[in-house]
């Protein structure tokens, strides 16, 4: 009996290879998932060091200091890869801005403490001894004219406020060293982080800003000031710095020194610093505070009612907001009374109202926004469109899009589709309609080339999204009518586009369905400058898929 119980059944022969051979995927299976992730990882280097090599040639055809600056952001992007490779770049860089040509003229000069202010942006993060080298640069800067110092000094302020998360007490340095050098025109890029991170530190430099402002008296550094010592006056949103009640007093008295000392003063500088905190002057400092009231009571006496009106937004309604604009005689003030009525109707979901408002402003009123016009034409009709789905009002979806003016359409239905959340009904799902309409329409558009390519790009994104066989076509569309832009700029002596609004448009997604026509279609891009933009951020992109074990 025993014998037998010893002997194993033939079912009992089976469970047991079939929970061996379990037990054997499941001790396999990391192993498997291991050498997947490792195969993509190096699939993905690859391509990162390809899209590498090209813009390695790209800076070869760039004048020095753009190819230091297209170094650093590569050192950017490789660095937690290859630190080490990416290292030799930035010192690359940083050696480049640190040699002077031989006599060296004005432009030269600040082209080059200009590119040492972008380098900084990078090594901060990045290195403290490189850092340290553009640094000095700018404050050991003897030749450096008054306009010029106050740039570099604006330029430490700023490193020094990208510096408070990780090392306060250096921001601070950094901080002084910028008072001692310009000073400043902007403490508060530092001062509001720098209250965020580290109180103590914080009303040490307010201190020291403090003293600085009084032996100069600049309406710029009392508005920055003012800024973050008065936060909640000014309409800063968040919880306001704790700064001490003396520190308050003091900058107050300033101000009174800077009125005294400009009896003439600029009425947008006493609106700007002086009248938001008009009530702290007489709970503070009551006894000089007639002078404050009086500065207020002139700039209000000599400025245009409309003008008074739009500095101390008394108006409410959209009806206020017509009838101001029909009071006012300039066409700026008028544009912005009308612009306020269209926004606040948008606000009010009463869309129809608000393209009744933009379609009805004159020509002088569209041409004082300055090209805003055109696109809260498009843009807004897009916001209302999609409220308008969300809510299944499909009919009054369509009629909003079709009336924005045909010129502007493809713009509105790009933004429509761009818009839509992601889990929605497949049926009826408008977004490869909307998108097949919007190509179509951008081509057929009269717009300058110059106005129809970033909506090229932002399509581009949405084809690889939703239709990915088209996605070939619409890159070299997208190229061809950026070559083209970029032609026409130069007809009109422009040095180059401003392309940064491009960025982020190239999908990752982009380089696994084609990684070729990409490529090629990069490398038909007539700008160089605009040829790398695009190169880093693929760059990024293919380092970002890189997974850590």
């Amino acid at each position: 009996m025993f014998h037998l119980l010893l002997k194993p059944s033939p079912r009992s022969s089976a469970v047991y290879f079939s929970v061996t051979a379990a037990i054997l995927v499941l001790l396999l299976l990391p192993v498997s998932i291991s050498a997947q992730t490792d195969s993509a990882n190096e699939l993905w280097r690859e391509r990162a060091r390809s899209i590498t090599d090209d813009l390695i040639n790209d800076g070869a055809k760039l004048p020095p200091l753009r190819r230091a600056v297209l170094r650093a952001r590569m050192a950017e992007r490789w660095w937690g890869e290859n630190p080490r490779r990416a290292k030799d770049w930035l010192t690359m860089a940083v050696e480049t801005v640190e040699q002077v040509p031989d006599k060296e003229n004005l432009n030269e000069r600040r082209a080059r403490v200009e590119t040492i202010g972008l380098l900084l942006k990078f090594a901060v993060r990045l290195d403290r001894k490189l850092t340290e080298r553009l640094v000095a640069l700018l404050s050991n800067d003897d030749h450096a004219k008054a306009l010029d110092r106050l740039a570099n000094a604006d330029t430490l302020i700023t490193t020094a406020g990208m510096m408070v998360d990780f090392d306060a007490e250096r921001a601070v340095e950094l901080g002084t060293l910028a008072l001692r050098v310009g000073p400043p025109s902007d403490v508060a890029t530092l001062l509001f982080p720098l209250y965020r991170r580290n109180v103590r530190l914080a009303d040490a430099f307010l201190a020291r800003s403090l003293a600085v402002t009084k032996q100069h008296l600049w309406a710029e550094l009392l508005n920055s000031l003012t800024y973050v010592v008065f936060a909640k006056e000014r309409g800063v949103g968040g919880e306001p710095p704790p700064v001490p009640e003396n520190a308050r007093a003091e900058l107050l008295r300033l101000d009174i020194a800077y009125l005294n000392a400009n009896q003439n003063s600029n009425c947008g500088d006493v609106f700007y610093f002086i009248t938001p905190v008009l009530s702290e002057f007489e709970r503070l400092i009551p006894q000089q505070a007639a002078v404050a009231r009086q500065a207020v009571n002139q700039c209000r006496a000599s400025t245009p009612v409309t003008q008074q009106q739009l500095l101390d937004k008394q108006l409410n309604t959209v009806e206020e907001f017509l009838k101001a604009a029909t009071d006012a005689k300039e066409p700026l003030y008028r544009a912005t009374f009308e612009y306020r009525a269209a926004n606040l109707a948008r606000s009010n979901k009463d869309y129809d109202l608000a393209m009744k408002i933009l379609d009805g402003m004159s020509k002088e009123s569209r041409e004082a926004m300055g090209g805003a016009w055109e696109t809260y034409r498009w843009d807004w009709p897009a916001e209302a469109a999609l409220d308008h789905y969300s809510n299944g009002r499909l009919l009054e979806m369509n009629r909003m899009l079709n009336g924005v003016p045909a010129d502007w359409q493809p713009f509105a239905k790009t933004a429509f589709v761009d818009r839509l959340p992601e889990k929605r009904d497949a049926e009826g799902d408008p977004a490869l309609q909307f998108l097949n309409d919007a190509r179509t329409a951008l081509r057929r558009s009269n717009l300058p080339e110059s106005d129809k390519y970033g909506c090229y790009f932002v399509l581009l994104r949405l084809v690889v999204k939703y239709d990915p066989a088209a996605a070939s076509t619409a890159l070299k569309e997208a190229i061809a009518s950026l070559n083209r832009a970029e032609q026409a700029a130069a007809v009109k002596d422009q040095k180059t586009l401003d392309n940064s609004s491009l960025l982020q448009t190239l999908p990752a997604a982009l380089l696994e369905m084609d990684e070729y026509a990409v490529k090629d279609g990069l490398a038909s891009m007539a700008s160089v400058e605009t040829r790398a933009q695009f190169r880093l951020d693929l760059l990024q992109a293919a380092l970002g898929k890189i997974k850590k074990q």
